[in-house]
């Protein structure tokens, strides 16, 4: 039997608000982080195999949750990709990534956390496979050709990345490519501003 190595993540303590809310209305990020692996899983979409979750408690209430599924000694991620230009097979990377955010899209899977890190690539038998980590913030709905545009707000690409994106995507949906890139541009532009702002309230208030 070959060695079995593991990944745990563990999701530390959250407020006593959310504490409330994780123990009584709202499952933990270690739960869903398991349960959307699964329903990753069931329509192809891969990811590292889902082993279990933890969740201790400590009167009544949430403390810690740990999720815990198989390590994939992966080659690297789609953050490497884009800001490598000189990277062998770069556009076909690329490509595969903009197929895979539409498979996602197509089985009604907005997947919230939807960052360049989160898309980890293991070649396997000459052939790139991508998988989908940090799983615990997903919407589940039929989206419409907008909303799928937004969910690429989070990969805070350059102008020459956002056209290769655009460019793979109009093949995808025939639409054109200049509408694909002016989209993603406003809506990522418009995440940055808004996470600056919401970065600079938090540190008034850290101070």
């Amino acid at each position: 039997m070959d060695d079995l190595y593991i990944n745990i993540k563990r999701f530390k303590r959250p407020n006593f608000i959310n504490r409330l809310v994780y123990s009584f209305f709202r499952s933990t990020k270690a739960c869903r982080s398991f349960l959307y692996a699964n329903k990753l899983l069931d329509y192809n979409i891969l990811t590292p195999d889902p082993i279990a979750y933890i969740e201790n408690s400590k009167y009544y209430l949430l403390d810690d949750s740990f999720y815990v599924c198989k390590n994939i000694d992966y080659d690297f991620d789609m953050k490497h990709v884009f800001e490598n230009k000189e990277l062998e097979q770069r556009d076909k990377l690329i490509k595969k990534f903009v197929l895979f955010t539409h498979k996602l899209h197509e089985n009604g899977i907005m997947f919230l956390d939807h960052s360049t890190s989160n898309t980890i690539i293991k070649k396997i038998e000459g052939n790139y496979k991508l998988f989908l980590i940090d799983l615990n913030r997903m919407n589940f709905k039929k989206m419409n050709f907008e909303d799928r545009l937004i969910n690429f707000r989070r990969l805070n690409l350059s102008d020459d990345s956002i056209k290769k994106v655009s460019h793979f995507y109009s093949e995808i949906v025939n639409v054109n490519k200049d509408l694909i890139f002016e989209k993603i541009k406003k809506y990522s532009q418009n995440f940055q501003i808004n996470r600056r702002k919401r970065k600079k309230i938090k540190n008034i208030f850290k101070n």
